[in-house]
């Protein structure tokens, strides 16, 4: 059952972008980063440093494609000042291994790692954004690096209270009973004590918004919550509203 579900969770193969594409074709500066997980896994992504920055953040993102899609989202982050680390999963994009719960949380923690002494040399506070499946990993993170070392602030981007649930919602035929339980970030999200802005649209058919209320409820830390109600799964970034209010907030979480 856990490998049938898993078809459902994690889908590097639906790809858009060109096999061979990089961040300047956005014009964007880049540097390659590669680090290992606890595992060993050799894990990669791509640095991308703004002009003057304030800020080095993470961005993990979703379930499905890799890195070349996901880099799309940089460029306001960019020219708002923030250097971002974007990266994949095990067994997506360029990165070794298979994807499993386990091997995501020690992803995440890589990940963090690498950022957070790249952050260190630049002289900058870091911060962690989670995109959907990303959410679950940020939160993970969050909740399990000791507060010295863990970020300034954390953005949540249509976050779940666990996969278990999602996977109940959207495929209806699997007996409920043989899920197994998976991504519970609802469970570790009172062990985030960082500050913290859930982000969610009002129409989004794959993670519901009151799920996202749920984990904004469930933070034990400073937190705001932001809706847009006409937005979606996919398309809740394209607002101007978005970055905007994710920029806003960490500005403030910086300077406090």
């Amino acid at each position: 059952m856990l490998e049938l579900i898993n078809q459902f969770v994690y889908r590097p193969e639906s790809m858009f972008a060109a096999p061979g594409f990089k961040p300047d074709r956005l014009g964007l500066v880049y540097e390659e980063a590669s680090f290992a997980a606890a595992d060993g896994t050799r894990l990669s992504g791509w640095y991308l440093s703004a002009a003057e920055p304030w800020l080095a953040m993470l961005y993990s993102h979703g379930n499905a494609g890799d890195i070349r899609d996901w880099v799309h989202a940089a460029p306001p982050f960019i020219e708002a000042g923030i250097s971002l680390l974007i990266w994949d999963y095990r067994g997506f994009g360029d990165s070794a291994g298979r994807p499993s719960e386990k091997g995501l949380y020690q992803d995440g923690l890589a990940a963090w790692g690498w950022l957070r002494e790249r952050a260190a040399v630049d002289r900058l506070p870091a911060a962690m954004l989670g995109k959907s499946l990303g959410s679950a990993v940020a939160i993970h993170s969050a909740a399990t690096v000791p507060a010295a070392d863990g970020p300034t602030a954390l953005v949540l981007d249509s976050a779940f209270t666990s996969m278990r649930e999602l996977v109940a919602r959207h495929a209806t035929w699997v007996p409920r009973a043989s899920i197994p339980r998976l991504f519970e970030s609802l469970e570790l999200a009172p062990q985030v004590r960082c500050p913290t802005l859930v982000l969610h649209g009002g129409q989004d058919m794959l993670v519901p918004v009151e799920e996202g209320r749920q984990i904004y409820e469930a933070l034990a830390g400073p937190k705001q919550i932001k809706e847009i109600p006409a937005a979606g799964h996919n398309d809740i970034s394209l607002y101007p509203e978005y970055t905007r209010w994710i920029v806003e907030f960490l500005r403030e979480a910086v300077s406090d």
